[in-house]
């Protein structure tokens, strides 16, 4: 099966929006009673929500994003009297390969965290008007798109044998869900790379798809899954919490001798800003004389560093 290699932008829009169909809608973390996460922090939780979408109606590559419209009036847009008082568009990164898991060319998922922000009690201050409609989806629901978007957080489009991290926080995961798949599996160009995933999350039942991506790990020798858990694991540099860009510190020497096969570099998660002590640990192992502007700057240029923070 050939692959669609050039990205559809922005075929439907809010005045043609696509309407797909709920087919599931799983919670991937544990209830709060029974999670890690004490209850003064708030709740993790994160759905994976598959909706019935014919690739030839929306064609979408993995690497982009669809939009979401929530139903309703936006109170603010009523206060102010504006002519359309519906909600503004909301992206949310497509975490289904290409063609769907399976080849089946019919779906397209999400992984969705509940945006709530929390008092230092634990108690509910705001709540997320688009993650939280999301969550509560059931089967068979409408659900009103746009998009596809971007053009840029892409897989390579032919052979390539240099090496590929996957870099995550959070719900940043939802990409390279996809991408391993896709890579891994669907096999749609020759790749000899090896790919590592290095995914972070404050407490371990918050690694959402651990069994899959370990699954993978078995499965194919190229792919490694290292896991940064900042609550209960301590980084070996200075006793401190774990994030991902101690996972990367870790691995300085791989990652120097990666760059010169051409590797790529995509990170994805929140919050925004993440990326730097990542990109900046990354400039360690190579021991370059760039300032990090020019750094990101060279290497997204380049098709090595990509970056999609929120």
């Amino acid at each position: 099966m050939s692959l669609q290699l050039e990205p559809q932008i922005n075929l439907f829009k809010k005045a043609n929006p696509f309407i797909a169909t709920v087919l599931k809608n799983e919670r991937l973390t544990p209830t709060a009673d029974k999670a890690k996460r004490p209850k003064k922090e708030g709740e993790a939780d994160v759905h994976r929500i598959v909706l019935s979408v014919p690739h030839e109606q929306y064609p979408y590559l993995i690497g982009q994003s669809a939009g979401v419209i929530p139903p309703g009036d936006d109170p603010k847009k009523v206060e102010k009297g504006s002519p359309d008082t519906g909600y503004t568009v909301r992206l949310y990164s497509i975490s289904s390969p290409t063609y769907s898991f399976g080849m089946t060319k019919n779906t397209l998922e999400f992984i969705i965290k509940r945006d709530n922000v929390y008092d230092e009690e634990g108690n509910i201050l705001y709540k997320g008007v688009c993650s939280n409609y999301l969550c509560d989806l059931k089967t068979g629901d409408k659900v009103t798109l746009t998009g596809p978007s971007g053009k840029k957080f892409l897989l390579p489009k032919a052979e390539f044998d240099g090496d590929i991290y996957f870099l995550a926080t959070g719900t940043g995961i939802a990409p390279f869900f996809g991408m391993s798949e896709e890579l891994l599996k669907h096999k749609h160009f020759p790749f000899s790379g090896t790919i590592t995933l290095i995914y972070g999350a404050p407490y371990s039942d918050e690694i959402v798809l651990r069994d899959y991506f370990l699954s993978l790990e078995k499965e194919f020798p190229q792919f490694k899954f290292i896991e940064a858990v900042s609550r209960e694991q301590k980084n070996s540099f200075d006793g401190g919490k774990m994030y991902i860009s101690h996972r990367v510190k870790e691995i300085a020497q791989e990652i120097k001798t990666s760059l010169q096969k051409q590797s790529k570099f995509y990170i994805c998660g929140g919050p925004k800003g993440m990326e730097r002590a990542v990109i900046e640990e990354i400039m360690k192992a190579i021991n370059t004389d760039l300032t990090y502007e020019d750094f990101k700057k060279k290497y997204e240029s380049s098709d090595q560093l990509f970056v999609e923070t929120y």
